[in-house]
């Protein structure tokens, strides 16, 4: 039985447009190597020797904004520097034949004032707090602020 099961693991499967060679994908986590919020050269390597022909690689914990932050040292995807940082590594994976998927987030309540713009409370969809005191207490995103980001 086990060995039928990890034959499984390595067998072809279809998700969508993408076609992975295997079932095998390399988890996304919180690597901290950034500078600034922008992916560093040595993560093309990092990506790089995990790809596969085939393989699906998840991308580590990336903020969508300046208001995303809760942890030092992570990447970003808002800025355009952000972006061209992260195109060459993106290359590399896809060189090697990879899928790779970029895990995009915001860290809502989970961050506190010195990782925000102007050293605001952070955004979240509540004003309550998270019981530790590593955290600020956060406020709840206006009407106002919702459309901006939407744009409408």
């Amino acid at each position: 039985m086990a060995e039928e099961q990890t034959l499984q693991v390595l067998t072809p499967y279809k998700m969508g447009n993408f076609h992975l060679s295997h079932r095998v994908v390399l988890a996304p986590l919180t690597r901290q190597r950034s500078c600034g919020n922008v992916p560093q050269p040595h993560a093309m390597l990092y990506y790089s020797q995990r790809t596969t022909k085939g393989g699906l690689l998840i991308s580590e914990a990336t903020g969508v904004s300046d208001t995303a932050q809760g942890y030092t040292d992570t990447p970003g995807i808002w800025t355009k520097e952000q972006v061209e940082a992260w195109k060459p590594i993106v290359n590399a994976v896809h060189a090697k034949g990879g899928i790779f998927f970029c895990q995009i987030w915001h860290v809502g309540r989970a961050s506190n004032t010195g990782f925000q713009p102007n050293g605001q409370a952070p955004i979240s969809c509540t004003d309550k707090g998270i019981d530790e005191a590593e955290f600020s207490t956060p406020r709840r995103l206006s009407t106002e602020e919702q459309r901006k980001f939407l744009k409408l």
